[in-house]
């Protein structure tokens, strides 16, 4: 996540939503260009590359390719921040000619319902229920930017009586002088008022490397504001395996070889972060998201 460049944040009336709008949740790196967005299903250039169109995304090609954005940006030696433009030629894998499937049809009405709980995302609570989000939102009369708040009631199908998420682990225990650091992002990651936002430095939108810094400086260590710089600051790297609770992890694009992403080990074999705009602030495995993760973690 490229935290360079701050995006004034939005004004917000009524009750806080669990989430930040998903409006960006098709990728930070929307096409820039005159003309009416295409609605049509766009068939793939070639077998290993895709020249970009008009409406589209780093996550709407990676999706029609069967890839994810990630790994479609880092083939491209960029990250899903930079902005790609009409007639761009990206490399794509697991091509085929064939024009990219139809929106699914939202489901017939169900009688499952889901009571929305503190961190459920339309993303979220549609994974657990085996739907795609448009259709979660469509079967509810909504759309992926409607904002959901805790104690609505949703419509769902598929497996209606799948649990909700787990709540948050509380975190491992961690060295005494990392053990308010720890505290902070796990608060923060709980806390149904915060939300990703590029640039953020919060109190409640924020974005990875902030999140990070604001936690650490609990602890009284003053990290610079970005990832990669948090990275070459770091006073000693450790084996990802003999990571301690307040060490941090980071990924690194391997092409241009610049950290773009951090996050807090917690313990239990857990990490907490600020993902995306999809996804928010999250607490997750520290096997959630191999691509471009480094072998070992930095200690303050």
């Amino acid at each position: 996540m490229s935290e360079t460049q701050k995006h004034p944040r939005t004004a917000r009336r009524g009750r806080r939503p669990l989430v930040a709008s998903l409006a960006l949740s098709l990728g930070a790196g929307t096409v820039v260009g005159a003309g009416a967005v295409s609605t049509a299903t766009e068939a793939v250039a070639a077998p290993a590359t895709y020249t970009v169109k008009a409406g589209d995304s780093w996550w709407r090609i990676a999706h029609n390719h069967g890839m994810d954005m990630y790994d479609l940006a880092a083939m491209n030696g960029k990250t899903i921040d930079a902005t790609i433009y009409v007639g761009d030629v990206l490399k794509v894998s697991n091509g085929s000619s064939a024009p990219a499937p139809a929106p699914a049809p939202a489901p017939a009405p169900s009688t499952g319902t889901y009571t929305v709980k503190a961190g459920d995302s339309w993303w979220r609570v549609a994974n657990n229920h085996g739907m795609d989000m448009y259709a979660l939102a469509s079967l509810n009369g909504k759309t992926i930017n409607s904002p959901m708040y805790v104690g609505d009631v949703l419509k769902v199908s598929g497996s209606s009586s799948a649990p909700a998420p787990a709540p948050a682990p509380a975190p491992a225990p961690a060295p005494s002088s990392k053990t308010a650091a720890v505290k902070h992002i796990v608060s923060k990651v709980n806390d149904p008022s915060t939300y990703y936002q590029w640039g953020g430095n919060g109190p409640y939108g924020y974005d990875c490397s902030a999140l990070v810094r604001e936690a650490m400086a609990k602890s009284g260590f003053s990290l610079p504001r970005v990832s990669h710089d948090q990275y070459r600051n770091a006073k000693s790297f450790v084996p990802k395996s003999q990571a301690q609770p307040g060490d941090l992890f980071f990924w690194r694009n391997s092409s241009t070889g610049r950290v773009y992403h951090v996050a807090m080990y917690i313990g239990d074999g857990k990490m907490a972060h600020a993902l995306n705009p999809h996804r928010g602030l999250m607490i997750t495995s520290v096997d959630y998201m191999p691509t471009n993760m480094l072998s070992v973690a930095g200690r303050y």
